[in-house]
């Protein structure tokens, strides 16, 4: 027991001495470091502005490069195992020494699967560490919902919230009724593109992921977005409480009477956490639920509050901030 009494103070006394040898270690580790941004679908590299500019305020020596070679459509025309070769040429052609880097893939949305699957092509490359931001692991039940379903599903209670939101927000009285019809086509069109198709519930990319995820032993941060409530998006909170249009919403996106009816407005937290995939008890595969982050920034077009989108909430920056810490020591 002396003896550690006797280490502890030289230790002390030798960081007090050389406190830049210290931060010399860890500047050189930090500069080795390599973090890696993929945007989701349809979407582009700044979406990822306020989450680039913290991370590069936390690691100032880290290098952090949001992709751009699969923005907007081609993240829809092209498979996710295509994007995910474009990419890694992107990243040849940007960052030197590639293979010699320490590296942490943080992805959104189906950037997340875009994440993994580059993670598993590129297996000679040094992956640290990986952050699946809002990640459909389990696939996106809403691709399911078409024209027949919603027109079944509009009942007058369901009316009446979406026109009372509509007119709360300043829209004409029957513009969010409109606009969720213009999303539920766009979605189903999306799910004609090998895009889009990969993200369908069962799909052979997705049965992959299935037979190899549990095999990943470097470690996994899912964080997934639980706001399932149409009344966070006013500004000011009425007593009102949208009660037919959440309950219709929830079924369209978690897809069937599932037990957790958690979800961010696109994509069921059942999906977001796999927990069909993996056991709870996998160690490497930590699990984060932040209650009132959406998935993005609009809900029907409606902007969402300031900060409450994924990849802006405080709790998911630091979330992810956190992690890195854990790698980059």
């Amino acid at each position: 027991m002396s003896y550690i009494f006797y280490r502890f103070p030289l230790v002390l006394f030798f960081l007090f001495l050389f406190p830049n040898f210290v931060q010399g270690k860890l500047d050189k580790r930090q500069s080795n470091t390599l973090i890696i941004l993929f945007h989701g679908l349809g979407n582009h590299a700044a979406s990822f502005n306020t989450m680039k500019e913290k991370l590069e305020q936390a690691f100032p020596a880290v290098s952090v490069v949001a992709l751009s070679s699969v923005e907007g459509m081609k993240s829809i025309s092209l498979s996710i195992e295509e994007q995910s070769a474009i990419n890694f040429e992107e990243l040849s052609t940007k960052v030197e020494d590639l293979a010699q880097k320490s590296i942490i893939l943080i992805g959104h949305s189906q950037g997340g699967l875009r994440a993994y699957a580059f993670l598993r092509k590129y297996e000679h490359l040094n992956i640290k560490g990986l952050v699946a931001l809002a990640t459909p692991w389990e696939g996106v039940p809403g691709a399911r919902v078409d024209a027949e379903m919603l027109a079944h599903h509009l009942t007058v209670p369901v009316l009446n919230d979406l026109r009372e939101l509509s007119l709360d927000l300043g829209y004409a009285q029957t513009d969010l009724e409109k606009q969720l019809i213009l999303n539920v086509q766009d979605n189903q069109s999306v799910c004609l593109f090998p895009g889009g198709k990969d993200l369908i519930e069962g799909s052979a990319f997705l049965r992959e992921v299935k037979k190899s995820l549990p095999n990943v032993p470097i470690p996994i941060l899912a964080i997934g977005g639980g706001q399932t409530d149409f009344s966070a998006l006013l500004t000011s909170r009425k007593r009102y409480r949208f009660k037919a249009l959440n309950d219709m919403y929830t079924f369209f996106v978690v897809g069937k009477k599932h037990l957790n009816q958690y979800h961010d407005m696109q994509i069921p937290l059942y999906s977001q956490h796999a927990f069909n995939m993996l056991p709870k008890a996998k160690c490497n595969f930590k699990r984060v639920l932040i209650k009132d982050a959406f998935h993005s920034t609009h809900v029907l077009k409606i902007p969402v509050p300031k900060y409450k989108a994924m990849l802006e909430h405080p709790a998911v920056l630091h979330a992810v901030i956190q992690f890195a810490k854990t790698i980059v020591k």
